[in-house]
């Protein structure tokens, strides 16, 4: 039996040019890149085996990350199942003052086998200290709340293509499966030049909603992505994009999410002009990210355990 303070792994990464937005501050694909490399390495180490990302719940950019700044990233295997590991990652950016919470990520990852399918973790975890049973409590109840969610086939909607992209060995992590991470800082990318198509300006990245990657794409698919802008707010707005996988083993619907963005073209939350609502949704959506966001922004950096047990939120 492994303890969940036994599984933590530290990522170090400074943030350098290539790594920042015109407004010199984190590119948000990249943040979402790290700290899947985080989870991953994580995920890996524990269950001594392959793993690709299955899920990524609910995250949220709340503490700008700039060039030249350090981010620490801090990742722990909070619960099990036959062949699934949820892991629990944290950012920070190291300040004068300390470190500030950059964000917070919660996501499944799969162990998978020599030919590639899901296979048993083969290990167990169990909780020592307070906080670690604290934790394995919240991420039971929390793997049952988004079962649903994992199972859930949306359909096919009617969004403009935005983009395509090949994959190429270099966006596989191992094998010829593209690497969850690599998607994500494509997406962020894309979903970007939605927003900017729709008005221009510059658009940061505030949050992305959850996300199931429903199937493996592979090295020499066509990855299309689909996106239009759903709602539009004062200072931000929502896009909404689907993702599909053509190649050798077919057409496959692998993911769909919504990303919002922060029109900072004036250098801070910058109007965009007339208000859109089209998804009636959306406005529970920003709700909610809201919500979020400002609980997160009371968390403390915390040595000894995660800081998220601080502030676990209700389900």
């Amino acid at each position: 039996m492994t303890s969940i303070s036994d599984t933590k792994v530290d990522v170090v990464r400074l943030v350098t040019p290539h790594n920042v937005n015109p407004l010199g501050t984190l590119y948000g694909g990249y943040m979402l890149q790290w700290i899947v490399d985080a989870g991953t390495i994580a995920a890996m180490d524990f269950s001594e085996s392959n793993v690709v990302l299955g899920y990524l719940d609910r995250m949220h950019f709340v503490t700008p990350v700039r060039l030249g700044d350090i981010v620490k990233f801090r990742a722990w295997v909070v619960h099990v199942r036959k062949s699934s590991m949820t892991t629990l990652v944290e950012a920070y950016v190291r300040r004068e003052e300390g470190f500030s919470l950059a964000t917070i990520a919660r996501m499944i990852f799969v162990k998978i086998g020599r030919d590639d399918r899901p296979a048993p973790v083969g290990k167990e975890l169990e909780a020592r200290s307070d906080w670690e049973k604290e934790l394995l409590a919240y991420f039971s109840r929390w793997r049952e709340q988004v079962e649903p969610e994992l199972r859930r086939e949306p359909a096919a909607g009617d969004l403009p293509a935005v983009s395509h992209i090949q994959v190429m060995p270099e966006d596989a992590i191992y094998g010829d499966l593209m690497y969850g991470g690599r998607l994500l800082y494509y997406l962020d990318q894309i979903a970007a030049i939605t927003a900017f198509n729709y008005k221009p300006g510059i658009y940061v990245t505030a949050s992305l909603n959850s996300i199931n990657f429903r199937r493996p794409i592979y090295v020499g698919d066509i990855v299309e992505i689909r996106g239009g802008v759903d709602y539009v707010g004062h200072t931000s707005l929502e896009v909404v994009f689907q993702v599909t996988a053509k190649g050798l083993r077919g057409e496959r619907n692998v993911a769909s999410g919504y990303f919002t963005f922060v029109n900072m073209s004036q250098g801070k939350p910058t109007p965009i002009g007339q208000e859109l609502v089209t998804d009636i949704n959306a406005l529970k959506r920003k709700e909610e990210n809201l919500a979020e966001a400002k609980a997160l922004r009371s968390i403390k950096y915390r040595e000894d355990a995660p800081s998220y047990v601080l502030a676990l939120p209700k389900l």
